[in-house]
């Protein structure tokens, strides 16, 4: 069993009962036990969620290494099938429904060529707002930008890497003169799992810092608007144990933290600010896709705690950021909507 890091790039592979050899981009290497004990090897800083899941031992996840013996609930619901943009959003004024306000809005999310951030971008096109993108390379850029453009919205695209403050804040002005404003800014980047020193550099850079520096940068233009809006994408990683202390799970709970202090501080210039906590969410490319292929038992034990019998999608967590992003959530500020299917177990007041 194989698989790539998606951040350092390094491969993770079983070296024997209860091992793991990690071998870098570089050709470094190194083997450690399911605990993350060096073993051999220069490579000494391993990402210990690979390391577990590689090594054989088993994850200590709420009882998600007994998943695969565990049954579904009796009844999987799936996601909903839903009405057509016109039938019922979208600033339309036809049909039943509620009109969230977004008719002509501008709205910015980053890390949206793909997933989670394509579908938030989608949504709000499908309800009538302006998009800018940015992803860190130009991949999937060009076509996310010419199917938002075919929904009947203006589209800004641009590669950027979060973590350039610099570059960040000039997209932010870009894609504001390009949309004639903002009135929406959903800070969705991420660098994912890891462990080690570059790992907590990489998750504060991309996942904090850029939110950070991102509202910064379009405070300017959100004071303006009628309707300015801040979402973050935390997750339910932020909120409860999920096996392995790690970066990203702080990190997310440092974006839920700083959205309630923006909430409070920016709330008399008629700004809004709230995070969004998804749980696992499952897509084609995805990691959880990855999971299932690489690591059925780790896969089958995340699902059986879902309460609905299934993982989320990228387009469940979309309407969830777009309504709370839009008009028609006004009354809503500081609050952190988790988004999981009943994965999280804990009471969340």
């Amino acid at each position: 069993m194989k698989m790539r890091h998606p951040v350092t790039g390094a491969i993770y592979e079983r070296a024997g009962e209860g091992q793991c050899k990690i071998t870098d981009p570089d050709g470094r290497s190194g083997v450690f036990t399911d605990k993350g004990v060096h073993v051999s090897g220069e490579r000494v800083d391993p990402d210990l969620h690979f390391i577990i899941w590689i090594g054989g031992a088993q994850l200590d996840m709420r009882n998600a290494n007994q998943g695969a013996g565990l049954s579904l609930p009796p009844k999987v619901v799936p996601p909903p099938t839903l009405a057509p943009r016109g039938a019922f959003v979208g600033g339309q004024g036809k049909g039943k429904g509620m009109d969230l306000g977004l008719s002509g809005k501008k709205a910015l999310v980053t890390a949206a060529s793909r997933g989670i951030g394509l579908s938030i971008a989608r949504q709000f096109a499908d309800d009538g707002a302006d998009v800018a993108i940015c992803a860190r390379s130009e991949g999937g850029l060009e076509s996310a930008k010419k199917e938002l453009e075919a929904r009947g919205v203006k589209v800004c695209a641009r590669a950027v890497d979060v973590s350039d403050g610099a570059a960040l804040k000039a997209f932010v002005a870009e894609a504001a003169g390009a949309l004639g404003g903002l009135d929406i800014f959903v800070s969705n980047a991420s660098a994912g799992g890891g462990m080690g020193e570059q790992a907590w550099q990489a998750t504060f850079d991309i996942d904090v810092m850029s939110a950070a520096r991102g509202v910064e940068a379009a405070l300017p233009f959100l004071a303006k608007s009628e309707a300015g809006s801040v979402v973050f994408i935390s997750s339910t990683a932020a909120l409860e144990y999920l096996g392995v202390p790690q970066p990203y799970n702080a990190m997310k709970a440092a974006l839920i933290a700083h959205a309630g202090d923006l909430s409070q501080a920016l709330a008399k210039q008629g700004i809004r600010v709230n995070t969004v906590s998804p749980g696992p969410i499952y897509f084609e490319g995805g990691n959880w896709e990855m999971i299932k292929n690489a690591m059925p038992a780790v896969y089958q034990g995340a699902l059986a705690q879902c309460a609905i019998g299934r993982m989320g999608t990228p387009e469940e967590v979309a309407r969830a950021v777009v309504f709370l992003a839009s008009p028609a959530a006004s009354l809503i500020t500081g609050a952190n909507l988790v988004c999981d299917g009943g994965f999280t177990k804990g009471h969340h007041f």
